[in-house]
């Protein structure tokens, strides 16, 4: 996979999008730094919420969700965390970028919980190193626009492909340790 950054102009993007993927070398621990990631990317591509679904070994389900734009409250009003249906679960069986004007539409939107906020634009990308899947990026809630854009899906590919990065070198590292 090759992120094409022509198709970002901003500078000011680009910086905040280096300085993120500069963070993988640093000594933070993997969940503040998948967080850290899902917070850029929800600011670079102007999403209201993200989120960070992080696969199990065998790619079966989610074992990790890291969210940004909800508060505690609202996080535990939903409930037990997203094990990968729906439209979540299309990116674990079908990991490529996925992008929806209006989510509700798709025909595997379903099993929202009732507390869950409502969500119209969506943009999910698989976070990979090379063909190892460990899991999606999902951004919702696109502000000033109606669909978020080419230049949002190359942002959220490049932070994803640093998620991956990162969650590879962790588990590399769990292995070398036993």
């Amino acid at each position: 996979m090759v992120v094409p950054y022509t198709r970002v102009d901003d500078p000011k993007k680009l910086q905040r999008l280096m300085a993120a993927v500069l963070m993988i070398a640093a000594d933070v621990d993997l969940p503040e730094l998948l967080r850290h990631l899902v917070e850029e990317a929800r600011f670079l591509v102007d999403a209201r919420y993200g989120a960070l679904g992080v696969l199990n070994p065998d790619r079966t389900a989610l074992e990790e969700f890291i969210t940004v734009g909800l508060s505690d409250a609202q996080v535990a009003a939903i409930g037990p965390r997203p094990i990968g249906r729906g439209v979540l679960g299309l990116l674990i069986t079908d990991p490529r970028p996925l992008r929806l004007e209006r989510l509700g539409d798709h025909p595997e939107s379903y099993g929202f919980p009732p507390e869950h906020p409502a969500m119209t634009s969506f943009l999910g990308v698989p976070v990979r190193v090379r063909d190892d899947v460990y899991g999606n990026l999902y951004l919702t809630e696109k502000m000033g626009a109606d669909s978020f854009s080419d230049e949002d899906e190359a942002l959220a590919e490049a932070l994803a492909l640093a998620a991956g990065v990162a969650i590879q070198n962790a588990r590399l590292h769990d292995q070398v340790r036993v």
